[in-house]
Order: structure tokens, then C-alpha cells, then sequence
């Protein structure tokens, strides 16, 4: 009976080249800031919809009302908070920005973030695909222009427009591959994600963002209508006997993917794999634009069962588009059946439920909502109840369908050899329709070799923003105490996560270290960016002293200090090693070490066998000839060395260009590593580049999910009511000697700031392109005598700068 039994138990064997991979989330849904919350209040069966005092249900005109309706919403915590430092934006622009659009961009840096995806680091395209919904903000700044000084229509546009969501995210956070808006209607989200995997199998990106938003600021109100799609109760009751409508709701929800055999290879945190997915529209097969149409439904699930050779049989749960309207219920349940109908007769082995119940309908964030509980239902294997069902719709043919509603949190089985498989469905209306099929992630191979001490880096923007980073790395390692292996924790933070300017570091042993050092109780371990020199290039220095006892633990956890260490030995093949060679081997062994770091010295000194062990690492002479001059006093011809090569490092009190750190640091513990890995973070404190797989002794670890970045998040918006932001006012013509101070106050004032010292730079500040051209508008018009072309304010990008040079313009002739 089935198309694809042969094809039904092999999982992500049979075909992994097609399969895409999900190695990251992030969400904000009504009642969660993030996937964990939106997790917890599913199996608890939480319902985050917010209602309202009941409301008299307008009837026809003339006539009177028709009853009474409960107004509800499902709604966003503070939606119009947000931080424009990280991104760059001047509190002006960030106020003339639609929150949804702002609520995207902090969205997409913790879904890269969960991840472990840096877009500065990664070698590959990342690609964007995503939609919005309409709002009325961009309507609301219009009418509050006078608030927003020379704000222009442009700007309210790109600030607002829907086509300006995903080349915005692509811009601010740097992804180099196509940045694509996809407008779907209630379908929206699930179709970004259909083409972000299709773009990712094509080949035209290596990583994909997908996802969708819909944030109203200030919240929606949509009356219940009679006739409409909107619950006169205010409930969302899915597939019911009552059901009478959907609820609305805003939310953001975002989707990291990857092919799958290159997430495998990479170590990435695999929550779930997307197996196949289809689009497609009912055409005009329906009885109005705005209706659903079965066969429709029905073709789009089937293509996306063929497409990812999934027999209908061995799929345990959908998460349906469930907007509990009379007609759309029944509609749905049918389209699925005759899909399933293809490959089994079983009935009601399928789970079934609808996260609107839960949250509402949020529109063109919907369907990766579903997507998301659908992907957290796999990764857990447990099946979150769907809400307000009691009995089933009268016009639903429950029993004799292959599917059960899903009315409480049970642990999801599976036959054996059967991976769990749940299929997600998302309708819009106009008749597009979109179905992905998903499948529990593969067990990930453990790594080996896992060395006995651990290098954590944390960096944030701001102060404030390291200090919460750091308490919520050590609140996560006491949660998940004896779960994550600390070289995961190690890695990601070193790799995945966008370095910034402020930086601590710590070495620790394990997770208890770890918490202990985080926490401040073990003060000197926990290093901070105050105690960072100058970036400088890195210059080594070889004392000529070291004990090789003092590198025991090198050689048993750095397959690159072994096998140089080895290379010199295995010269002479003496069996008694005179002390000279003994420390010749291990210092050319720890120079071979921190290069397989990153580190590539800019000049070396040293002294006795350190300076031979110099000669080496500049090129002067070869291992060969440098263990012959060591343990034979034997000449040998010289090279031209390719770095400075100095007999002694320059003292603590010289000035010198280069950074010279000896060999091995000098530290309180016999074990050389910790002290290796204090010397690296110091290193990284002062943004040396490292090659952190090195620092794994060459292992490539996995990632892991940990904390996203803390937001420091202030109010930006425009009120729908009269609001005036304190401003100095720029005089309309500048007295002599004042034009230091105008300029000042133009400058703030463009950008929306109280005041800009003269020293402050306006693109630091948050000015672009784009507000310059306002800037320089109004600076035209107070020196109308001044040569001020576009490109003068990247010449003078301070007030000081910038007023010296209209002195000069304006000064009268000798």
C-alpha cells in the first residue's frame, strides 16, 4: 500500500545529502522570552492569552448590539524595549523602527548565539529568510513627525516596510548570503523555512536564519465580528465541539539550519531534522479567496511525506494548523486523513494539537511556532497536551481517522527501530499551504581525549552586560550539573559566540571550578579586561631553563608537544638525554604548541639552548642542525631569519612594538597547561587571534546550547499621543563663537540624544549614511556659506571636528 515503506526505518542513513538540520531556536511567544519558558508552559499545559472586560458585539446598523464578546490577545512582555547599542542605532532611529523589526534583529542574535554560530568566524554564507506582518507603528510616526526631528518618509519606510526585515538582520549582524523576505500570510514563517532549506540544499547558503514576526505596538485591537475568524469567548479551542474562532497573538519565532552531514561533522548541537517540507496553493478550487480548500491541504502533506520518504505510518504526532474555526477544523482533519490514507488504514495511532490553544494566532509568526513545539516535542520526547478540548467537532470523524487529539503531556515511544517523526502544518489565507516533516536528531558521537583543563571566555559590549553574561553562564552550569561536558561549554564560548570588546577569562578544572571561579569566590582566577596589556604583535621568549618535568601533562594531553618533543629526541637516539637537549626538545616543543594555537610569533629571543630553540622558530637553522649544535658545539651554516631574532628579551621598563611573553609563564602549579591556558586568555584579553582548536588538542568539540546575551534593553517608541523628548534647540542662525556649541546641538539633536560632547564620533553615536544626509541638510541651511559636500562628515565625524572645519570655510579672507 505505501510509496515509501522501503524507505520508512532507515533514518538519517538513507539519505542524510538531503536532509537539513535544526542547530538553533530562539522565540518569544506570549508568556516566554525564550525557547526554555515556551517549552515549560506547553507541558504545563499553560494557556498565555491575555483577556480583556467583556465588550457589546456591534450589530448591523440601526440595529442593536448582538450580545457580548470577551476581547483577547496573546501578548508580548515590554515589546517596545530594546537595545540599540549593540546594533548601532541612535536612540532617533531606534524610536522610528518598528518594534517588530527590533524584536527580529535581537531574535536572530540568540537563535545564531544557540547555535554557536559566529557570522564574523564562520567560513561559510549565512543565509535570512523571513516575514512580518502588517502594523500601524510606521502610521503612528507619521502622525508624531514633529517628534522626530528631519525624519523623512524614506526612513519611515525602510525603518517599517516589510521589505527591509531580512536585508536589516543581514546588515546589522553581517550574514553574507541572500537576505529574502517571504510574505505568506498566516503561512508565512513555515514557507521562510521551506526555502531556507531548499536555499540550503541548492547551494546558495551554508547556514540558514528562517522564521517569522508579528508585534503590534501598541497591542491590536481586533473585535469580534460575527461570521469572522475570531472566538467570541475569547478561547481558542482547537478541533472542539465549541470551537467558535481563533484567538490573535504576537510573537517572533526563529529557526537555525544546516545541511545535516555538515552539522554532523561539525560538532553541532542537533535538536532536529528537518526531513522535507512542500508548499503549494489550493488555486481556485474553493468556495472564496479566503477559504481553506481539503484538497489543497491534503496534496501539500503528501508531497512533503514523499519528498522526505516518511511512510505516513511511522508518524506519531502533527502539530496542525488548528485555528478551531467550524469550517477550517473539520477541513484540515480531513485533508490530513486522506494524505495518511495513502500509506496506512491504522486509526488513532497520531497525535494531534494546535499551539494556538496555547498562545493564539500569531499570524506571520505561526507557523515556526508550531515548528518550534513541534522540534522541542522531538528533542524531549514528550508530547505537550493541546488545550480546550473536550469533545471532538461533530463534523471531525475522529475515530475513524488515524489521529487522537493530544489532551495530556505523555512521554512519546516508538516502536524500536523507529525514530520519532511529526509532521507540522501551516495554512494561510489567500491558500498557500506549507508542511515539513521532522525527525528526532541523531545520537551525537561523544569526543575523545578531553584534556583536564578548561579555558572559558565571556565578552559583552558593556561592564554591566560581561557581569549578567557571567551570572547566567554560572546559573546554567549549576542547572545542568553533570550534563554538559565542560570542553563543549569550553568550545562554544570560544567559537561561537561574537567576540566583543569588554572580556574575562578563567582556566578551570571542572564544572564546580567553574561555578566557584565565576562566582567570585576564588579571587585572581576569574581575569578581567582591566588587567589586559596593549594589542601588540606576540613575541616569545626561550629562557633556556626549563625542566621537561615541569611538561609531564604536555605530553600526555598534546599530541602536537609530543610529537615535536619526540622530533628532536629521535635526532641523536640517545638513551641518557644530556639536559641542553633535554631543554632545547622542550622548548622548541612549546614554540610548536602555541603556533598549533594561533600564535605566530613576530620575533624571538633567547638565551643558551633557548637561543638555539630561537634560531629554530626564525628560521635560522633546522631541528636537525639545532639539536647538532646542542649536543655536539658543531657548526652549521646560518640562515637569513625570517623574524627579528634578539639575544635577551627587552626589560619590563623598555618601550618595544612587541608583546614578549616567555615560553612557559611562570605559575604557582607544576602542571604547565593551566598555566598555557592563563597565558592564552591574556592573550585573547588583548584580541590576539586564536586557533581554539588547538587549544583542544586538535579535537573538534561539540557545541552546546548555553545562555544568550543579555540585553540591556531601554523604551524606544513613539507614542500615539503627543510626546516632545528633551532636546536643545539649534539656534536658526549661529552667533560668532558659537559654532562649536551648534554644531553640538545639531548633532544631538539629529540623532535624538540630550547632548553630544565634542569629542564624541557621530557614526560611534549610531549615525549612518542615511541620517547624515539629514544632518547635512540642516547644517547647509545654518552655513549656508560653508562648503559642505557628502562626504565632509566622514572627514570631521565629531562636533569639534566638524565646527573646525566651517571655522575655516567661513573665516573672512586675510
Amino acid at each position: 500500500m505505501s510509496e515509501v515503506a522501503d524507505r520508512q526505518d532507515g533514518g538519517q542513513q538513507e539519505d542524510g545529502g538531503s536532509f537539513v538540520a535544526v542547530i538553533g531556536l530562539a522565540c518569544r511567544y506570549p508568556g516566554a522570552s525564550n525557547p526554555e519558558e515556551f517549552w515549560h508552559n506547553l507541558v504545563q499545559g499553560l494557556e498565555t492569552v491575555t483577556r480583556f472586560p467583556c465588550r457589546p458585539v456591534p450589530g448591523p446598523a440601526g440595529q442593536a448590539d448582538a450580545g457580548e464578546y470577551v476581547p483577547a490577545r496573546g501578548l508580548l512582555k515590554d515589546p517596545e524595549w530594546f537595545d540599540a547599542g549593540y546594533f548601532g542605532f541612535s536612540p532617533r532611529e531606534a524610536r522610528i523602527i518598528s518594534p517588530q523589526h527590533r524584536i527580529f534583529l535581537e531574535c536572530a542574535v540568540e537563535a545564531l548565539e544557540d547555535a554557536g554560530c559566529d557570522p564574523e568566524r564562520f567560513p561559510g554564507a549565512v543565509g535570512v529568510y523571513a516575514g512580518s506582518t502588517d502594523t500601524s507603528y510606521a502610521n503612528i510616526v507619521r502622525s508624531r513627525r514633529d517628534e522626530l526631528p528631519l525624519v523623512t518618509d524614506m526612513e519611515i519606510l525602510v525603518g517599517n516596510a516589510p521589505d527591509y526585515l531580512a536585508s536589516r538582520v543581514a546588515y546589522k549582524i553581517g550574514l553574507r548570503g541572500p537576505a529574502v523576505v517571504v510574505q505568506a500570510a498566516c503561512a508565512t514563517s513555515l514557507v521562510a523555512v521551506h526555502t531556507a532549506a531548499q536555499a540550503l540544499l541548492a547551494g546558495d547558503c551554508d547556514v540558514a536564519l528562517a522564521g517569522g514576526v508579528a508585534v503590534h505596538v501598541p497591542a491590536k485591537a481586533s473585535p469580534y465580528i460575527v461570521g469572522g475568524i475570531l472566538s467570541q469567548d475569547g478561547t481558542c479551542r482547537a478541533f472542539d465541539a465549541e470551537a467558535g474562532g481563533t484567538v490573535g497573538g504576537d510573537g517572533v519565532g526563529i529557526v537555525v539550519l544546516k545541511r545535516l552531514s555538515e552539522a554532523i561533522r561539525d560538532g553541532d548541537s542537533i535538536r532536529a531534522v528537518l526531513r522535507g517540507s512542500a508548499v503549494n496553493n489550493d488555486g481556485a478550487n474553493r468556495i472564496g479567496y479566503t477559504a481553506p480548500s481539503m484538497e489543497g491541504q491534503a496534496a501539500v502533506i503528501r508531497e512533503a511525506q514523499l519528498v522526505s520518504g516518511v511512510d505516513a505510518a511511522t508518524v506519531g504526532y502533527v502539530e496542525a494548523h488548528g485555528t478551531a474555526t467550524p469550517l477550517g477544523d473539520p477541513i484540515e482533519i480531513a485533508a490530513l486523513t486522506k494524505a495518511f490514507r495513502q500509506d496506512t488504514d491504522r486509526r488513532g495511532f497520531c497525535q494531534i494539537g494546535s499551539v494556538k490553544t496555547n498562545i493564539g494566532h500569531t499570524d506571520a509568526a505561526a507557523g515556526v511556532a508550531g515548528l518550534i513545539k513541534t522540534v522541542l516535542t522531538l528533542q524531549h520526547g514528550v508530547i505537550a497536551p493541546s488545550l480546550n478540548f473536550t469533545a471532538p467537532n461533530p463534523h471531525i470523524d475522529f475515530e475513524a481517522s488515524p489521529f487522537v487529539v493530544a489532551t495530556g503531556t505523555r512521554e512519546w515511544r516508538t516502536d524500536e527501530g523507529i525514530p520519532r517523526r511529526a509532521g507540522v502544518s501551516s495554512f494561510g489565507i489567500g491558500g498557500t499551504n506549507a508542511h515539513v516533516l521532522l525527525e528526532q536528531a541523531p545520537e551525537p558521537t561523544p569526543t575523545a581525549l578531553v584534556q583536564p583543563w578548561q579555558l572559558l571566555v565571556l565578552s559583552a559590549r558593556t561592564p554591566a552586560a560581561l557581569d549578567a553574561m557571567t551570572d547566567r553562564l554560572v546559573a546554567h552550569l549549576r542547572a545542568h550539573a553533570g550534563e554538559l561536558p565542560l570542553a563543549d561549554v569550553a568550545w562554544t564560548l570560544q567559537t561561537g559566540r561574537r567576540e566583543h570588546a569588554c572580556r574575562r577569562f578563567a582556566v578551570v578544572r571542572d564544572a564546580d571550578d567553574a561555578i566557584r571561579i565565576l562566582s567570585g569566590l576564588d579571587p585572581g582566577r576569574l581575569v578581567d579586561y582591566a588587567e589586559r596589556g596593549p594589542t601588540r604583535p606576540v613575541a616569545l621568549v626561550f629562557p633556556g631553563t626549563i625542566d621537561s618535568s615541569r611538561t609531564r601533562d604536555l605530553r600526555a594531553t598534546q599530541p602536537v608537544f609530543l610529537r615535536a618533543f619526540e622530533e628532536c629526541l629521535s635526532v641523536v637516539g640517545a638513551e641518557d638525554v644530556p639536559a641542553e637537549l633535554d631543554i632545547l626538545a622542550t622548548e622548541l616543543a612549546l614554540a610548536r604548541l602555541w603556533q598549533s594555537w594561533g600564535v605566530r610569533p613576530a620575533a624571538v629571543a633567547g638565551s643558551g639552548a633557548g637561543a638555539v630553540v630561537a634560531d629554530v622558530v626564525a628560521g635560522v637553522c633546522t631541528v636537525e642542525e639545532a639539536v647538532r649544535r646542542t649536543v655536539t658545539g658543531a657548526t652549521v651554516e646560518l640562515r637569513t631569519p625570517r623574524i627579528p631574532v634578539l639575544e635577551q628579551a627587552p626589560g619590563p621598563a623598555e618601550a618595544t612594538d612587541h608583546l614578549w611573553m616567555p615560553v612557559l609563564p611562570e605559575s604557582g602549579r607544576q602542571d604547565a597547561l593551566p598555566a598555557l591556558l592563563d597565558a592564552a586568555g591574556r592573550l585573547w584579553l588583548a584580541e590576539t587571534t586564536m586557533r581554539w582548536e588547538g587549544l583542544h588538542a586538535g579535537v573538534r568539540q561539540r557545541r552546546v546550547p548555553l545562555p544568550s546575551y543579555p540585553f540591556e534593553r531601554q523604551r524606544y517608541v513613539v507614542e500615539p499621543q503627543p510626546f516632545v523628548p528633551p532636546r536643545t534647540e539649534v539656534p536658526a542662525t549661529p552667533s560668532e563663537g558659537s559654532v562649536y556649541q551648534v554644531v553640538a546641538d545639531l548633532f544631538a539633536q539629529t540623532l535624538g540624544l540630550e547632548a553630544v560632547e565634542l569629542d564624541e564620533s557621530f557614526f560611534d553615536l549610531g549615525g549612518d549614511s542615511l541620517i547624515a544626509t539629514q544632518l547635512l541638510s540642516r547644517a547647509r541651511e545654518l552655513f549656508p556659506t560653508a562648503r559642505l559636500d557628502a562626504a565632509v562628515i566622514y572627514e570631521a565625524q565629531t562636533p569639534a571636528e566638524f565646527a573646525e572645519l566651517i571655522d575655516k570655510q567661513t573665516a573672512p579672507a586675510p
